[in-house]
């Protein structure tokens, strides 16, 4: 199972080279900790769907607030690819692919339309759609079906982790969405009783 340590990583080198002036205690580290702990459940809750939409609307500031002095200019990636279907798609700095093409690229989190849940899904296909106004992609998704009800999600005492449990069964019908409704990459671990956790690896 895959997690997103990265962050954590960078937090431990940047405090290594922070002059601390030979204070001790931990006096330091607690405040540099609680304001990033502050800013990521900030970030998060902002995303919540249940997020009062004046709050919202200050999310773009938010977002210019806490971007890195150095950070350079968020490209999407998606560029126009001959034929009907492609092997994969970068968006928001992501790469998705079909199942056949990358596995754990195909697994992600996704919202079947814009006001809906998030559920887990695979994606199975990935196609280039040219129209009278330009060109989009259309991403198809199988999702796991629910757990059934006789089946123990052992992650519900754990919210913490953004990890739920589905079937490994995959429904038939495919949902059809745009790159826009994918909410992030998952982790994936099949255990026992046919189910299948899935852990959220958004970025954010």
């Amino acid at each position: 199972m895959s997690w997103w340590c990265f962050p954590f990583e960078r937090l431990i080198g940047a405090l290594q080279k922070i002059n601390t002036n030979d204070h001790i205690g931990g006096e330091m580290e607690s405040t540099l900790i609680q304001s990033v702990t502050r800013t990521a459940n900030i970030r998060r809750w902002l995303r919540r769907p249940d997020c009062p939409e004046a709050v919202k609307q200050l999310k773009s500031l938010f977002d210019k607030c806490f971007v890195p002095a150095n950070a350079t200019k968020a490209d999407t990636g998606l560029r126009p690819m001959k034929g009907s279907q492609r092997a994969y798609a970068k968006w928001d700095n992501a790469n998705y692919s079909p199942s056949k093409t990358h596995a754990g690229n195909a697994t992600i989190l996704y919202r079947p339309s814009p006001d809906s849940g998030p559920l887990g899904g695979e994606i199975q296909e990935i196609r280039n759609i040219q129209s009278a106004s330009g060109f989009t992609v259309e991403v198809h998704v199988r999702p796991f079906e629910k757990l059934s009800k006789s089946l123990y999600d052992p992650f519900l005492r754990h919210p913490h982790l953004l990890a739920k449990s589905y079937s490994s069964t995959l429904r038939q019908k495919a949902d059809v969405i745009s790159l826009d409704n994918i909410v992030a990459h998952a982790a994936r671990f099949d255990y026992s009783n046919a189910r299948t956790v899935l852990v959220n690896l958004s970025r954010d």
